[in-house]
């Protein structure tokens, strides 16, 4: 790795983020990354500590920034963007993956999904992003790269048919969202073009998730940005119904606590759940900036542009306790 020409790879980058939101005249804040109460998420594994000052408290790191920023917006701020050091327990560490990782997140007040779209082919060109932007719809991508007619699959008993029918062994006990996933990652995925950024619009509304429906309530308002097959990232025209909100922490705090165990499982977020002001119509983005470096500068994995990646201190670490 030759680090200056790292450092100044993701500075330059850096800067070009910055200048095209501060024109733009979104505030760049900064939010907790240590909190006693995340959003839960059921495929989501936290960084756990203690806060140790007489009474010792659970604390959890954040793997991303949207609950705090979303209170930002209930309060008035305008909109918003954040560099956050971001944290997922159990990732692998790959060329695309690390536990520890940089998020871009971004809320643009008054929009949906479709307006973050043209807002990130924006930001894309003006960081350099080049080839033709393609959009398609998620029914368009299974139909497609999997063969599979997606709109006639939303209950399980016919998602089942549809993946055997492309070749999919289906297990007795994987619900309509485990095919969904698998479909995905093993069908759709590794056969999106490479040519420019492509944006999959319109998730099934059946994925939990906080986007709000598209007009037709089948599908959801969001959207995932692919650029040479990777995912960098997703948007959703964010749910502002807090009965709608609270269904979906419960039912995700439900799944974790059913994983975990009542003991381990982090508390639900009761300030979330019953905020001062509720959240205004709005659009938010989350993005891989690691990622989007990795593109930008030709690497081939978030080693090549991480200045002290966990790969090789660990690597290090093994090779000081063989030593020793």
């Amino acid at each position: 790795m030759d680090v200056r020409k790292t450092i100044r790879a993701r500075a330059r980058i850096n800067r070009g983020i910055r200048r095209f939101f501060e024109r733009r005249a979104y505030l760049e804040v900064e939010t907790p990354r240590l909190v006693p109460d995340p959003i839960p998420e059921r495929h989501i594994r936290l960084f756990e500590t203690e806060y140790r000052h007489g009474a010792t408290t659970k604390l959890y790191l954040l793997p991303s920034p949207e609950r705090y920023l979303k209170e930002l917006l209930a309060a008035g701020s305008g909109n918003v963007f954040e560099f956050a050091r971001s944290f997922r327990n159990g990732e692998s560490l790959g060329p695309h993956h690390a536990p520890e990782f940089t998020m871009l997140e971004w809320y643009t007040l008054g929009a949906g999904a479709s307006d973050s779209l043209e807002l990130t082919i924006e930001l894309l060109r003006e960081l350099g992003v080049s080839g033709d932007v393609t959009v398609m719809t998620m029914c368009e991508a299974f139909d497609r790269f999997a063969g599979m007619d997606l709109a006639a699959s939303l209950e399980r008993p016919a998602m089942a048919r549809a993946c055997e029918g492309a070749g999919l062994s289906v297990g007795q006990n994987e619900t309509w969202e485990d095919l969904f996933q698998r479909a995905l990652l093993t069908l759709v995925e590794p056969n999106l073009p490479r040519q420019g950024p492509l944006f999959i619009t319109h998730y099934p509304s059946a994925i939990p998730t906080l986007a709000g429906d598209s007009r037709d309530r089948r599908w959801a308002d969001r959207w995932e940005l692919y650029i040479n097959g990777v995912e960098i990232a997703n948007c959703f025209g964010e749910e502002t119904d807090p009965a709608r909100i609270a269904a979906f922490v419960e039912g995700e705090h439900d799944a974790v606590r059913a994983d975990l165990g009542e003991a381990d499982a982090p508390p639900a977020p009761k300030a979330f759940l019953s905020p001062a002001h509720p959240l205004p119509v709005c659009s938010g983005v989350a993005l891989g900036v690691d990622r989007l470096v990795m593109h930008l500068t030709g690497a081939r994995s978030l080693s090549e542009v991480s200045l002290f990646p966990l790969s090789a201190m660990i690597a290090a670490q093994q090779k000081h306790d063989k030593e020793a």
